[in-house]
């Protein structure tokens, strides 16, 4: 993401959205009381015979008060919906609803009333080009699966069979299925790497993950393969594989696994040394006034939920953590770890002294 204009003390950024990753950052740095303006399409309308038709559409430049957001990366679209505040005086739209479809290489400018600690790191996360990206294929005989590691999910792409027969049905050209079934994953994989830049990391029980690895090598000459061993395949053999000491190397700079080493940490405690975390928001009030607090998790999922005054009640919580010398850390609610975060309240702490 590209910022053109960076005043919080007014309450204004502008930014560019450079790709796909950067419209899920906005979906999580933009609040619903939000002012959103941009450039964007609005439908024009004539009155004929007592009802109005629609004769086209113009380019214009609208704010909107923001009323609620939807995100799919599929899309490549981000939706952002709610009240017209400014807009042409001609078109008479103020109080209408309207949605802006943001995309790749356009621009909003985002107005706050308040930009907290939150909210910055949001943003300079979004600005910074180090995102570290993996597509992970598992793979057995049967059937092959690829996901990718963003810096903040793991998104499931496509499943590809085999349709290898049992090893004990006779009369089947083998080697011809497997060559079918290699290809299929290759095209699969070079039509993402055309849309996106990313490590592949070849996982799976066997042999067959070392297989397609040289296959690929040969086919996709300029991409960079890793080999890791796996027991099993699908979501499972995606989680041995994120635990892995080459591909954490990989994703080195990466907020998920960052995110996943600290609730691993957070649920490990609770299970061995339970009077070193605190969890829930009393709790954890308790914990920072005491000073006690060295590391503080909140999850984005709950910020982004809650109203206005509590979210300033949980950054002023996060300030006196950090004034006792705690580190704040905002957690993706979108993947498994970040939802484990949620169960417990959203909120919780590494404690540096057990408190009574």
């Amino acid at each position: 993401m590209r910022v053109i204009e960076r005043d919080t003390g007014h309450g204004v950024v502008e930014v560019e959205v450079e790709d796909s990753d950067d419209l899920w950052h906005l979906y999580n740095l933009i609040d619903s009381g939000d002012t959103v303006c941009g450039y964007t399409l609005r439908e024009l309308k004539v009155s004929r015979g007592g009802g109005e038709e629609r004769v086209g559409r113009r380019r214009v430049f609208l704010c909107i008060k923001v009323e609620d957001l939807g995100f799919q990366s599929f899309t490549e679209r981000l939706r952002i919906r709610g009240r017209v505040i400014t807009g042409p005086e001609d078109m008479n739209i103020q109080g209408s609803y309207h949605s802006f479809s943001v995309g790749p290489r356009e621009r909003i400018r985002i107005f706050k009333e308040e930009w907290l600690s939150f909210h910055e790191e949001r943003l300079k996360r979004a600005a910074t080009r180090e995102r570290p990206k993996a597509l992970i294929i598992t793979i057995d005989d049967q059937e092959a699966s690829l996901y990718v590691l963003r810096d903040y999910n793991v998104e499931g792409l496509v499943s590809i069979a085999s349709h290898m027969p049992g090893k004990y049905v006779e009369s089947v050209d083998r080697s011809t299925i497997r060559s079918k079934y290699f290809s299929s994953i290759g095209e699969e994989v070079g039509r993402f790497l055309q849309r996106e830049s990313a490590d592949v990391v070849v996982a799976g029980p066997g042999f067959t993950k070392n297989d397609l690895a040289k296959y690929l090598r040969e086919k996709l000459r300029s991409i960079s393969i890793i080999e890791e061993t796996a027991s099993c395949t699908g979501e499972p053999g995606v989680r041995e594989v994120m635990n892995r000491g080459t591909f954490s190397k990989i994703m080195a700079n990466s907020t998920l696994l960052r995110d996943s080493r600290l609730i691993d940490e957070l649920l490990g405690r609770l299970s061995t040394k339970p009077n070193l975390v605190a969890y829930g928001r009393e709790e954890v009030r308790r914990a920072v006034e005491r000073g006690a607090v060295d590391a503080l998790l909140v999850s984005e999922r709950l910020l982004k939920t809650i109203a206005p005054n509590e979210r300033r009640a949980i950054e002023d919580v996060c300030k006196r953590a950090e004034d006792h010398g705690g580190k704040v850390y905002f957690i993706g609610g979108e993947h498994e770890k970040g939802k484990q975060l949620i169960s417990l309240g959203g909120i919780a702490a590494l404690l540096r002294f057990a408190i009574t």
